[in-house]
């Protein structure tokens, strides 16, 4: 009877033992069969910098974090990652990515490009001529400032501000006073914009203007009034 206990014990420990072997062994690991989380989390990234090309100097793609419950089978081929959200490539977006012919996931990424801007050093009043001790640089990430940046010192020295603003604010267009890049009276170029052909004519400003500023000109050529905006020194754009 012991003998009889003692060959049970052995074949239960046997099949213990194969079980546990089948278990470990790589070609029945479970896990083996699911995509990993972290190739579909590389590929979104590597998806979104590949897209800003040149751009890219100094941004940074970061995926968000996926549900680790998430059971996708293994894709048999390159994962393919596909633009969503507008193909918006800044701050908070979010890229598709697939197996071909098979499932299809939508990452979130957060893109941020960081880059040193100019703050101002101190509280300055409204009005205030600024000059290369009033600024500091200070790293940011552009993507978030929707009304512009200056990265230049001198082209913002003599320049004045719109409003009063408080020590650390940033620059921005919308808080610089630009000089005007065209002046009334001045000889202008006049250009037929959205026709897709450079059409050109010698223009009169009839007012000062900055960039993006509309002012009316007088067409040389024909006589006429026309309005137009200010796209740089000496060049209006017509429609």
């Amino acid at each position: 009877m012991a003998a009889t206990s003692h060959t049970v014990s052995l074949r239960a420990n046997l099949w213990a033992l194969a079980l546990l072997l089948l278990l470990a062994s790589p070609g029945a690991h479970p896990d083996q069969a699911l995509q990993p989380l972290a190739d579909i989390r590389a590929a979104a990234e590597t998806f979104v910098l590949d897209r800003l090309g040149d751009a890219a100097a100094g941004t940074t793609a970061t995926a968000g974090r996926l549900d680790p419950r998430l059971r996708l089978a293994r894709c048999s081929q390159p994962l393919e990652a596909i633009a969503v959200a507008g193909d918006r490539l800044s701050g908070n977006t979010s890229v598709g990515v697939q197996c071909p012919g098979g499932w299809r996931l939508y990452v979130p990424v957060k893109v941020e490009t960081l880059r040193q801007v100019l703050a101002l050093r101190h509280s300055l009043e409204r009005g205030s001529t600024l000059t290369a001790d009033d600024l500091d640089r200070v790293l940011v990430d552009t993507g978030r400032l929707v009304h512009g940046y200056y990265t230049d010192i001198a082209a913002v020295t003599g320049h004045t501000l719109k409003r009063s603003a408080a020590g650390g604010t940033l620059l921005t267009h919308a808080l610089v006073e630009e000089p005007p890049v065209i002046a009334r009276g001045q000889r202008v170029a006049l250009t037929a914009g959205g026709t897709g052909i450079a059409v050109q004519a010698p223009g009169e400003a009839l007012a000062d203007a900055r960039v993006g500023e509309r002012l009316r000109v007088r067409n040389l050529s024909s006589g006429k009034v026309v309005e137009g905006v200010a796209r740089g020194p000496g060049s209006v754009e017509v429609h």
